[in-house]
Order: C-alpha cells, then structure tokens, then sequence
C-alpha cells in the first residue's frame, strides 16, 4: 500500500506532462536549461538517477541518497563562443540529510554596440561604434535532500538567480523540488522533479534610465525629467520531469544502468530523453543518449531540413537536408568518465559529447572529488 501511494504521488508531478503546446522563446534565463555532469551524456535523461552531487540540478531528491562528500566543477565550451560552468558540492549530515551548493556562471566575450542603420538613407549607419559590453548570467543555489524511508527520498533546492547585459539586471529566486523511490527490483527506480519554479523577472538599470523633454515643443525651456523605460517581465524556464532508471545488467564487473525521462518545459515542446550508461569494474564508464522532440514538424525544422511544397495543394509532402544529413544527429550524446581511488578520496574525470546539429556540437569536461 506504501509503495502505491508513492507512485501515485510521483504521478500527480507528471500530469504537466500531457500538456501538447508550445510556447517557444517566451521564458528568459535560458542557462538553466543547460544540462550538467553525467547526465549530459546521457541525453539528459538523468532525474531518476541522480546519485552524485549534480543531483543539486537534476533533481534535489538524489542528495539523500549521497553518504560521502563530493565537489564537482564541470566545464563547457557552449555554442557561439559561451562559457558555461558549474560548481557544485554534497555534505552529508548524516541521518538529518545531506546539503548541497551550487553556482553556475555562464560568460561570453565583449561585443561591440553597433548603431541603428536607417533604411531611407544610402549610407550604412549599422556599423561599429567602438563602444563594447558585456552579457553574462548566474545561479546561486543551497539545496537538501533526505531520505524518509529506506526507499523514498525528496529533496528541495532555492537559488537565486541573475541576469546581466551591459548596465542592466534582472534578479529572481527560483525554487526546485524532487522526490525519488527505489523499488528495490533490479535497481529500478522512479523519480519526477520540478525545476526553475519562481516568480517573473525583468531587466532594470543604467541603460533604461533617460532625461525626458515634457513639452518638447514648447519655446519655453523645461527641466528634462528623469525616466526610465519599463521591461516586460518573463518567466523563468519551467520545466517537469518525470524518470525510471533500471539496471538491466549488474554484476562485480560490468553494470548497465538505462534511464528514460519525459520532460515538459513551459517554452518548448514535451520530449523524450533517453540515456545508458556502462560501468566496468567502477572503474571506466561509457554513456550515449539521445533527446528527442514529440512534435516531428520542430525536429524536421530544428535540424536543418527544408520543406518541400507541393505547389497545386501548397502542402508540404516532404524535407530535403541535402548534404547535411548528419544535421538529423541534432541532441545525440555522448561521453566517457574515469574513476580512479586512492585510499578513501575518489577522483572522477567525465567528458561529454553533444551534437546541436545546426549549431555543431559542445563538449564538457568535469572534475569530481569523493571524500
């Protein structure tokens, strides 16, 4: 009876999940959505997991399951020239839970302010203005995760985040929330977690700030007044997830762990995310996934295919990629970990691989530390 009303709470947390629209680009702090640690190899299909300390992003749930200490920094070289990085540690309190921190900086080179072109004259006047700024987004989380039972665990993490173009910010606090169950068969376990729920934010700052003319024109000069331009607020990037996890093969030598997550975001369409990871001897680890989208017209588009439209019934009976067939690799991923002990610290290495298709592919390394 336990175990069903378990389940049943980790199904209430996936009824977001048959929701069949899309809000595409209407949420702003897009760097939340980037996908961290083992996970992201494992076509970020990783919330049912969740058993090292990037749980802190995945799903808090999965501090609970933690009994040493661990520190993990990953870096990825993003798409565009981005700089993504995260750093993040689990401290065991024993039988009152474990603590988790976090922070996650994404950076990007200067640019240049370049001028408004104004299209009646013949004159280009969008060019350079030697002026340069800077963009640049962050994330500071405390999290906790405990188990109640021997099986079940939720966990809850606040961050506060931050997002900066030039003179300008906008601030917000997010929350997560995740529980995790161990059926104790084959390793299966199910998990759902809510991300990034918080309140809209908006930009405010220098760069909105201007003197105002009230009666511009009037022959009688007035004191300019001090104003200020008001930013539509966005939502933070929303997401639900729900996982199981099983262990197909596991003995001393080899373990084969496969993760299938569904995922619903509040500015994109629902997906699916599947991911396997191989373990030998704990000691050498091999992982693949694949994120795929449950709208098959946004994936033909996302991954560079043109339509092809019939022109009597101006209907589209096809896509051509062309040459760019390895486009339709968009979101395959990819990756190797090594874990080496000595005496009672553990050091892991962990690369991971992802093709964005159009956008080519990133790649991220990470350190972890267990002690």
């Amino acid at each position: 009876m336990k175990r069903i009303k378990y389940i049943s709470l980790l199904l209430i947390l996936m009824l977001p999940l048959y929701a069949d629209f899309a809000k595409l680009g209407t949420s702003g702090a897009q760097f939340l959505k980037i996908g961290v640690g083992r996970g992201a190899a494992m076509g970020e299909a990783f919330v049912a997991i969740a058993d090292d300390a990037s749980a802190t992003y995945w799903n808090p749930a999965g501090l609970g399951t933690i009994e040493k200490r661990q520190i993990s920094l990953q870096h990825n070289e993003w798409i565009a020239d981005i700089r993504h990085d995260y750093l993040t540690a689990a401290l065991p309190l024993g039988n009152f839970g474990t603590m988790g921190l976090s922070v996650t900086a994404l950076t990007m080179g200067k640019m240049e302010i370049t001028g408004v072109d104004n299209p009646n004259t013949t004159i280009r006047e969008d060019t350079g203005t030697g002026t340069y700024f800077n963009a640049s987004d962050f994330a500071v989380g405390i999290s906790f995760g405990r188990m109640f039972t021997d099986r079940l665990a939720a966990g809850l993490t606040i961050k506060g985040v931050q997002e900066i173009v030039w003179s300008m910010t906008a601030t917000g606090i997010a929350t997560d929330f995740g529980i995790h169950y161990n059926t104790g068969f084959k390793g299966l376990k199910i998990a759902a977690a809510m991300s990034n729920f918080g309140s809209d934010i908006s930009f405010s700052g220098r760069n909105l700030e201007f003197a105002e003319n009230p009666f511009p024109d009037s022959p009688l000069d007035y004191e300019p007044i001090p104003s200020t331009y008001k930013t539509t607020p966005y939502p933070l990037p929303l997401i639900f997830r729900f996982g199981l996890a099983f262990d197909p093969i596991s003995n001393e030598s080899s373990r084969l762990t496969m993760d299938l997550d569904l995922n619903h975001p509040n500015d994109n369409y629902e997906t699916i995310n599947l991911g396997f990871e191989y373990a030998y001897l704990n000691t050498f680890f091999l992982r693949a996934g694949y994120k795929m989208y449950l709208n098959i017209d946004y994936v033909k588009a996302m991954t560079g295919g043109k339509p092809i439209i019939d022109t009597t019934t101006n209907e589209t009976t096809g896509y051509n990629w062309g040459d760019k067939t390895e486009w339709l690799l968009n979101n395959l991923t990819a990756g190797v970990g090594f874990n080496v002990k000595t005496g009672n610290t553990g050091f892991r290495i962990d690369y991971a691989y992802m093709n964005k298709g159009i956008l080519k592919a990133t790649h991220r390394l990470g350190l972890s530390i267990e002690f």
